[in-house]
């Protein structure tokens, strides 16, 4: 990535949203639509971003830092810039399954689920665009046969 495409994601909600994968596959007017909703959140190091049992109100963009996703006290994943959480219970309105915590200082672009929906529900074009990327995550995280 050029240092131009750097400033760009960090000054241009659309071109961020760009860039992440359950967004792939949407035009730019789609793009567009869904930056307009967006919101920058700063965390500090330590922070928890989202806590399992709670309900969950957003999807969560990494933008610039990292965290972990701790279930049950183990850490079972780490994320960065580009990657993102919380896109089922945007949909489904549903418990968070786990912890996020910042690592570092830390900023994400959220999507609120309020706000998020009746997009979803007016666009059905970005509706399935946004599922076929999450039944693909979804599909990687299934255990695979042993051979």
């Amino acid at each position: 990535m050029t240092e131009e495409e750097r400033m760009a994601v960090k000054t241009d909600p659309t071109e961020s949203l760009r860039r992440v994968p359950i967004f792939r596959g949407l035009d730019k007017k789609e793009l567009e639509t869904l930056a307009k909703l967006v919101k920058e959140q700063q965390y500090g190091a330590g922070a928890t971003i989202v806590q399992a049992g709670a309900g969950g109100h957003g999807l969560y963009i990494i933008k610039e830092g990292r965290v972990s996703v701790v279930r049950d006290g183990q850490t079972v994943a780490t994320m960065g810039p580009g990657q993102f959480f919380g896109e089922i219970a945007v949909l489904d309105g549903g418990p968070r399954t786990a912890d996020v915590r910042a690592d570092a200082d830390t900023v994400c672009l959220t999507l609120v689920s309020w706000e998020i929906k009746p997009v979803l529900m007016d666009n059905a074009a970005i509706s399935y665009k946004m599922l076929l990327e999450t039944v693909k995550r979804l599909r990687s995280q299934e255990p695979r046969p042993q051979d």
